[in-house]
C-alpha cells in the first residue's frame, strides 16, 4: 500500500494531517536567463511531503511550470494558479521535482489538505508585490490598490504634477480612474463568483481572500467631461516630454483612438500610389517630433516627423517597417480624422488603402475612421459594411463622426454595401452622383 501511495503525485497522496508551516513568499521579476517566462509571486509552505511553492503569475504570458524549479530551488512541488477555471475553481497546474516530466492538476481540496489551511487567492489586479510578500496566514483582508495594464499609476503621476483644474490634469485623472475602477470591478466580480462557488456543498473550494480593492481614489473627484478630456489629451499629444509619451501609450492601450483627438492609424508608401495619396503626401509639413510622433514611431527607424496641415494629425515616416519588403522603403504612418470639418460636402470616394474622400472644395482627406472597425471593399464582410455606413453618413452630413463598434447602422445601406462588395480596382474614384444612385438602387 505504501509503495502504491509513493507512486502517486505528491498532492494526490492522502495528507498526514499535521499543519503546514508558511515560510513566506518571494516576488520574481521577468528573468529569461533563469528559465522563468513571467513575473510571479511564490508562497512557500513546508509540508510533510516537502516544500510546496504555490505560484501566482502576474502577467498573462507564463512559461512551463517545471521551469520554475530553476529559481525555486527549495521547492519539492510547484503549483501554478492559472487564470483559467477548472471544475472546482481556478485551474491548478502542479509538478513534483522527483518526477518533472509528469504534470497534474490537483483539486483545491487536495492542495488545502496538504497545506493544512485554506489557500490564499488574489485576482490578478490585486497581486501587488509589497502586499503579496507581506501577507501571512490569518491576516485580515487588506485594501490594495489595483495593478493594471494599461497603468493608471502613470496617468495619476503626471496628473499630480499638473496645475489644479488644468485640462491635462483632469484628462489623465479621468482615464486613469476609468482604468482603475474597471479593474476593481472585475476583481470584485471574480471574488464574488468564487464565493458563490465555494458556498455550494458539492464543490469544496477552501479559499481565503487576503485583499480587497482599495476604493480610496483621488482621481474620482477630478473626473471630467469628454470635451475636457479631449482638450487635455490634444495638449498632451503636442508635448515632447517622456511622461507625456508614457501617458499616451497607456491611453492608446486602454481605448485605442477613442479618447485621442485623431482617428485610426494607416500606412502609406510612395511606391505605386494613387493621385489622392500623392496629394496627401505632398502637403505634409515637417515638424519637430511631439509625444504622439514618438509613440507612433517608437518601434521603427524614424526618418521624419510631419503634420497634415489640413487635419492637424501627426505623421511619422519610418524606414523598413515591413520585414517582407525592401528595408530601405519609406512608410508614412498617419492617422485618419474622426470627422471632417462641419459643413463639408462629399464629392467623391477613392478606393485605396486608406480610403480617401474628396470634398466639394477639392480637399482630399483620409476617410473618417477609427482603428476598428476598418474600411475596406471587394469582398463580403465587415469592411464593406463599415465603408457603406461611413459613406452613407457623409452623404447626409459631411461632418459626421466615424463609424464605431457601438453604432447600430451597419447593414442599413444595402445599395452602398452592394457597391463596395464589388472588386473595384485600387484607385477607383466614385462620384457623389454614382454613390447616390447606388444608395437608392437597393
Amino acid at each position: 500500500m505504501e509503495a502504491e501511495l509513493g507512486d502517486l503525485p505528491v498532492l494526490r497522496r492522502p495528507a498526514a494531517g499535521a499543519g503546514a508551516c508558511y515560510l513566506g513568499g518571494t516576488h520574481w521579476a521577468h528573468d529569461q536567463e533563469q528559465g522563468v517566462h513571467g513575473e510571479h509571486f511564490a508562497g512557500l509552505w513546508r509540508t510533510d511531503e516537502g516544500v510546496v511553492a504555490v505560484v501566482y503569475p502576474m502577467e498573462s504570458m507564463f512559461g512551463e511550470t517545471v521551469a520554475l524549479f530553476d529559481v525555486h530551488t527549495a521547492a519539492d512541488t510547484i503549483v501554478v494558479v492559472e487564470y483559467a477555471y477548472a471544475l472546482d475553481g481556478p485551474e491548478l497546474d502542479a509538478v513534483d521535482r522527483a518526477r518533472p516530466g509528469l504534470a497534474y492538476s490537483p483539486s483545491w481540496a487536495e492542495l488545502a489538505a496538504h497545506l493544512g489551511a485554506p489557500i490564499p487567492w488574489w485576482p490578478y489586479a490585486l497581486r501587488r508585490p509589497d502586499h503579496l510578500t507581506g501577507w501571512r496566514p490569518g491576516d485580515e483582508p487588506r485594501p490594495v490598490e489595483v495593478v493594471t495594464y494599461p497603468s493608471w499609476e502613470a496617468l495619476y503621476a503626471l496628473a499630480e504634477r499638473e496645475p489644479a483644474g488644468s485640462a491635462v490634469r483632469r484628462a489623465c485623472f479621468t482615464i486613469g480612474h476609468r482604468i482603475r475602477a474597471g479593474a476593481s470591478e472585475e476583481a470584485l466580480k471574480r471574488m464574488d463568483h468564487l464565493r458563490s462557488w465555494a458556498a455550494k456543498p458539492d464543490t469544496p473550494l477552501p479559499l481565503v481572500f487576503p485583499a480587497v480593492p482599495d476604493t480610496t481614489d483621488q482621481g474620482l473627484a477630478e473626473v471630467a467631461t469628454d470635451d475636457i478630456v479631449g482638450a487635455g489629451l490634444a495638449e498632451l499629444c503636442a508635448r515632447t516630454d517622456e511622461a507625456a509619451v508614457e501617458c499616451l501609450e497607456q491611453v492608446s492601450a486602454w481605448s485605442g483612438a477613442e479618447d485621442l483627438p485623431y482617428g485610426g492609424t494607416f500606412n502609406l508608401t510612395r511606391k505605386d500610389i494613387t493621385r489622392a495619396a500623392a496629394e496627401w503626401i505632398d502637403r505634409l509639413r515637417e515638424v519637430p517630433p511631439t509625444a504622439l510622433h514618438q509613440l507612433e514611431g517608437a518601434d521603427y527607424d524614424t526618418v521624419g516627423t510631419f503634420v497634415d496641415p489640413v487635419t492637424g494629425s501627426p505623421v511619422v515616416a519610418v524606414k523598413g517597417k515591413f520585414s517582407f519588403r525592401d528595408t530601405r522603403e519609406i512608410t508614412y504612418i498617419g492617422r485618419a480624422p474622426k470627422r471632417l470639418p462641419a459643413g463639408s460636402v462629399l464629392k467623391e470616394v477613392v478606393l485605396d488603402d486608406p480610403v480617401w474622400v474628396r470634398t466639394a472644395d477639392g480637399t482630399v482627406y483620409p476617410a473618417p475612421a477609427m482603428d476598428a472597425p476598418g474600411l475596406a471593399w471587394g469582398y463580403s464582410g465587415s469592411g464593406p459594411l463599415t465603408l457603406a455606413e461611413c459613406v452613407g453618413r457623409l452623404l447626409d452630413d459631411g461632418g459626421a463622426h466615424a463609424v464605431t463598434y457601438g453604432d447600430d447602422g451597419r447593414g442599413e445601406e444595402p445599395g452602398l454595401v452592394a457597391l463596395f462588395k464589388e472588386k473595384h480596382r485600387r484607385g477607383t474614384r466614385i462620384t457623389r452622383r454614382e454613390l447616390e444612385r447606388a444608395r437608392t438602387s437597393a
